[in-house]
């Protein structure tokens, strides 16, 4: 497995992001929709919020199958909130190098931002395993279903 950062300037890019999002697993579909609320078009209001970031796209190294992507989306004062979307078949390639990966390119993005945070779901419990991998922390910020995991400096969350 292994990821690069996605050439939105290609014809290609746009299916590439619908593939990702039409094949979301189960876990990631229920997030969006808390987020989202149930009876939103939920997909094109993830697509409105991304299609502007830097897209890094997670693909299989046996056959090229997009399976993931994630960035940032840059918020106030210096902070940005971390994304990432995958599909069933993420598992199908080595996760572990896919989070040296991912490890790495969250270091780089500390060199621009103070803070990166995640609007972890409590009950994907994959998601939060793979953010303290990363080195993310949970915070005190929660509420009933969703919880703010942090790298860098928190107080500069508002």
């Amino acid at each position: 497995m292994y990821s690069e950062l996605l050439d939105k300037t290609t014809n290609n890019s746009i299916y590439v992001i619908e593939a990702v999002l039409n094949n979301l697993c189960e876990d990631t579909k229920k997030e969006l929709k808390k987020i989202y609320s149930e009876n939103s078009d939920y997909l094109n209001s993830v697509f409105e919020a991304i299609k502007n970031t830097d897209i890094y796209l997670i693909r299989l190294k046996s056959n090229n199958e997009p399976v993931g992507i994630y960035g940032l989306i840059p918020q106030e004062n210096n902070s940005a909130g971390i994304y990432l979307l995958t599909t069933d078949n993420l598992h199908k390639g080595n996760v572990i190098t896919f989070l040296k990966q991912a490890k790495k390119q969250v270091n780089e993005w500390l060199k621009d931002y103070k803070l990166i945070m995640d609007n972890c779901y409590k009950q994907n419990e994959t998601i939060k395993k793979w953010l303290t991998l990363l080195g993310f922390q949970p915070s005190e910020y929660q509420d009933e279903d969703f919880q703010i995991y942090f790298k860098g400096d928190l107080s500069l969350y508002r």
